[in-house]
C-alpha cells in the first residue's frame, strides 16, 4: 500500500481525552510510519490505512473529543513553523530538501 500523510487535528483542552496515552499510540503503533506534532492539538502521521482506520484507532484515546482525520498534501503547505518542522514536512512533499525553509 502506499503511504499518505493525514493530519489529525484533535481537541485538546476537552478534559475527557488522555493526551499523554494518544500521544504514546501515536508513536509506537505500528498503524503509523511517521508522526509529526509540532503544534498543539495537531499532528500530522504517515500511514498505508485510510482515515476510517486511523480515526477508528484512536478513538480510546480521543473518547468523545471532538476530532479531524484528512488526507494532506505536504507539497502543497504554507505557514509559520520552526526549520525542524518544515523539514519533516519537506521530506514528505514533491519538492524535498532543495527549498530554503519557512521561517
Amino acid at each position: 500500500m502506499t503511504e499518505r500523510t493525514f493530519m489529525l487535528t484533535i481537541d485538546f483542552l476537552d478534559p475527557t481525552l488522555d493526551l499523554e496515552a494518544l500521544k504514546e499510540f501515536i508513536k509506537t503503533s505500528p498503524l503509523f510510519d511517521n508522526w509529526w506534532n509540532h503544534i498543539p492539538g495537531v499532528f500530522l502521521v504517515v500511514s498505508s490505512e485510510d482515515a476510517s482506520k486511523i480515526s477508528a484507532a484512536i478513538r480510546k484515546y480521543t473518547r468523545e473529543t471532538r476530532l479531524l482525520v484528512v488526507e494532506v498534501n505536504p507539497s502543497e503547505s504554507d505557514g509559520w513553523l520552526t526549520e525542524k518542522g518544515w523539514t519533516w514536512i519537506r521530506r514528505r512533499s514533491d519538492h524535498r530538501t532543495d527549498e530554503p525553509a519557512r521561517l
